[in-house]
């Protein structure tokens, strides 16, 4: 029997689509959607837009990440920054280090590609509550550009939903 707590983290290959999807479809989705998800970021590593990594602890999936080289965020698009991107970790398995080590992962992708930073978004409600916490330990800080909604600053005293469009953005020098 497989230790409960062995991670394993590996890029996603084509024969993990059909266990994501079905590991992976949230109350606020779709069937429809989630295989869509999934297809396009498969997809988008095979054409070098992102790297798709997954964590798991024997066989079952618990977790996800992707380094994201197609950046929407203007600052780091500008300055050519990868963004951690799309990190989820299984709520039964948060907490205990999978989402610092499946972070850690895609960082050395970074360095192996040659990047000096590598940047992140994260939402801004209690949903995010553990990322949060995570990426602050981790030496992330805030990028100083504030708040953005849909990837464009917000305006003071202008309203905006709290919603997953809502986020900070850090970055994190990385040794090389």
């Amino acid at each position: 029997m497989k230790d409960r707590n062995e991670l394993i983290l590996h890029i996603l290959e084509r024969e993990d689509l059909t266990s994501l999807v079905k590991t992976f479809i949230f109350p606020w989705s779709s069937l429809q959607a989630t295989q869509e998800k999934w297809e396009r970021y498969y997809t988008e590593q095979q054409t070098n837009i992102r790297i798709v990594c997954i964590a798991k602890i024997g066989d079952e999936f618990i977790g996800y990440g992707s380094l994201l080289k197609n950046i929407e965020y203007p600052e780091f698009k500008t300055l050519g920054i990868p963004e951690i991107h799309d990190v989820w970790i299984s709520a039964e398995y948060r907490g205990k280090g999978f989402g610092k080590r499946l972070v850690q992962y895609l960082e050395a992708i970074a360095v192996k590609e040659n990047h000096k930073q590598v940047g992140i978004g994260v939402g801004l409600y209690k949903d995010y509550g553990f990322a949060q916490k995570l990426y602050a330990r981790m030496g992330y800080v805030p990028d100083g550009n504030g708040v953005t909604y849909k990837y464009q600053p917000v305006t003071p005293g202008d309203s905006y939903p709290v919603d997953d469009d809502l986020i900070i953005w850090f970055k994190k020098d990385l040794q090389s």
